[in-house]
């Protein structure tokens, strides 16, 4: 029997966190100089799209959100440790690859139904796709992001906050919300979203401590965050409200 059950190098990483993913390892540990493809044809046309849309540096994106990424994803950022040093701070690839997909979908080619979506990018199979959709499920618009555990789900619904807040105090006519209801699926996650939101210690939510907000727009940001159960007044800026979901939504999801 071999002394080495598990060959450490397979545990090392291919790239870094913030980086886009350039490599894989497929089964008995050989290594593909390219991302990972994704089985779903649409996620996989949707990446082509958005990785071409950022290296033109966002053609058709509002001058909010041109800053907005600019500020995210091309600063330097140092953020303070939980054991009071500073450190710095970057936003993870799939983080920033959530948050552009969400802008590029809603903003730029204006694609709010899931039957829009496939014909835009099911390839050979849009057609095939589309046939799977109630018309009637199909009337509002509909996204969602799968992401790993601890990959930073939270990180996303914060920028995406953030952006919406702001598209709407900054663009003529903006289509977006400046109050927002976050629902959990049990009463442990929502106790996590209470220490991102409002910590009950009183400290600082994730909008101060993550680089969410440029340092000339915090004077503009007025967020109330209003718990369920809790008597809410009237907002004079934007009212986020994390709750608990007794029961599933169940909708249609794009991975």
């Amino acid at each position: 029997m071999p002394d080495e059950i598990l060959n450490p190098k397979a545990l090392e990483p291919l790239y870094q966190p913030a980086e886009e993913p350039n490599k894989h390892r497929l089964k008995g540990g050989e290594i593909k100089n390219t991302r990972r493809p994704s089985p779903l044809i649409i996620a996989q046309n949707v990446r082509a799209a958005v990785r071409e849309w950022r290296e033109c540096s966002y053609p058709g994106a509002s001058e909010t959100t041109r800053e907005l990424f600019e500020h995210w994803f091309l600063q330097d950022h140092t953020v303070r440790a939980k054991d009071g040093s500073d450190m710095a701070f970057r936003y993870h690839f799939c983080q920033r690859e959530a948050i552009e997909t969400f802008v590029y979908l809603k903003e730029v080619i204006r694609c709010e139904r899931v039957t829009r979506l496939m014909a835009e990018f099911g390839g050979y199979e849009a057609e095939t796709l589309a046939l799977g959709v109630d018309p009637e499920k199909d009337l509002w618009a509909k996204y969602a992001f799968k992401m790993a555990t601890g990959s930073g789900k939270t990180k996303v619904m914060s920028l995406a906050i953030v952006w919406s807040y702001f598209h709407v105090l900054r663009e003529t006519d903006s289509p977006m919300a400046r109050h927002f209801v976050v629902i959990a699926p049990n009463i442990t996650v929502f106790e996590r979203l209470k220490e991102d939101f409002r910590p009950p210690s009183g400290g600082p939510s994730i909008f101060e401590t993550d680089p969410l907000i440029p340092t000339m727009w915090r004077g503009d940001w007025n967020l109330s965050t209003v718990l369920q159960d809790e008597a809410g007044g009237v907002s004079t800026g934007g009212t986020l409200f994390p709750s608990e979901a007794m029961t599933s939504l169940l909708s249609p999801q794009i991975s």
